[in-house]
């Protein structure tokens, strides 16, 4: 009897390893999986741009936010009096321009008229010239008065000093006019400054209302009503849950047949009965030792070969069964075939 018993016994045990070993040669063998994997997802941090006591509030630690939604407001008094005094300036502003090119209207027609009373000095002084120059023949034969002659010189000589004075006019207010096209480039250069920062001072105000930049939901809030919030530091995160994947840190000597696309087998530790499923999206350009705080340096002194962890993104195919969530962090334990092409049809 106890012969029998142990040829029964060793027969189940070599059936078992004849059916895993089966088993190996024909699937296990192209699987790959690791329980050094877990859920992760792009967290947005949330930090004011602007500082300023916070004067409310609008979302709770672990409420559920939409993109868009307001999260605490920043007290706005002094940033609304610094855009109402930005706004006044780029009024002013404005006004001295449209006061500039009035005056350089005004001057345009001063320097118009300058020009015309030129023109006409000249052709007094042609008229007077040509008068002199007839009146010279005429005193050369005696056939007028030296009295006469001697007034035609004058009479010339007064319009050349006419013509003179008229293009020292002219000049003159020629200079006020490029004063007063300075005055309103001025002017427009403070216009321009003027508007730059009204719009900074807008910007600024619209910044004290903080408004959640994804869809999500809030974690580590820190911020309370009367604090005061310096630009740049966090005040709380958001989580984007339906969006997390899955982050697998697979030894280096089992990645030599991945490939985005492939489908992925996913066990939440959290939920032992659901089987979840996934697909490569990317494989990591570099061991997750090579993006450390202090890569390792193996060219200085012993050295010890250590099997490196290459991560590769999954991304989780959804809609997720009823009653699961991914939070960041979850443990999780993937698989993959790599016999299945990208498409997830498996190889002949």
């Amino acid at each position: 009897m106890r012969s029998i018993i142990f040829k029964a016994i060793a027969g189940i045990i070599l059936v078992g390893v004849l059916a895993t070993g089966l088993y190996w040669f024909v699937t296990g063998r192209f699987i790959e999986s690791t329980n050094n994997a877990y859920v992760e997802a792009d967290v947005a941090v949330i930090a004011p741009r602007v500082g300023g006591y916070v004067s409310a509030v609008k979302a709770d630690a672990n409420q559920a936010v939409r993109r868009g939604d307001i999260l605490a407001i920043i007290d706005d008094t002094d940033y609304r009096a610094k855009s109402a005094l930005a706004q006044a300036e780029v009024m002013r502003s404005t006004s001295v321009i449209g006061s500039s090119q009035a005056d350089e209207a005004s001057q345009e027609d001063v320097v118009r008229q300058a020009e015309a009373a030129l023109t006409a000095a000249q052709a007094e002084e042609k008229r007077a010239r040509a008068d002199l120059s007839r009146y010279g023949e005429l005193n050369e034969k005696r056939w007028i008065s030296r009295q006469r002659y001697d007034a035609m010189v004058a009479e010339a000589a007064s319009r050349t000093a006419d013509v003179a004075r008229a293009q020292a006019t002219l000049a003159a207010e020629r200079s006020k006019l490029a004063a007063f096209a300075k005055q309103r480039d001025a002017a427009s250069a403070g216009r321009a400054a003027a508007s730059a920062e009204m719009e900074s001072a807008h910007y600024d105000l619209g910044n004290t209302v903080i408004r959640a930049p994804i869809d999500g939901v809030v974690g580590n809030r820190s911020i309370r009503v009367g604090q005061y919030a310096q630009p740049g530091r966090q005040l709380m995160v958001i989580v984007p849950i339906e969006k997390s994947y899955v982050v697998a840190n697979f030894k280096e000597t089992q990645i030599a047949r991945m490939q985005p696309g492939q489908p992925v087998e996913i066990h939440v530790d959290a939920y032992p009965d659901a089987e979840l499923t996934g697909r490569i999206e990317s494989l990591s350009p570099a061991s997750g030792s090579r993006f450390s705080l202090l890569p390792p340096e193996n060219a200085t002194g012993n050295f010890t070969k250590i099997v490196q962890r290459i991560p590769v993104k999954i991304l989780v195919d959804r809609p997720l069964p009823e009653g699961i969530r991914l939070a960041p962090g979850m443990s999780i334990v993937a698989r993959i075939d790599v016999r299945s092409k990208p498409d997830g049809n498996a190889r002949p």
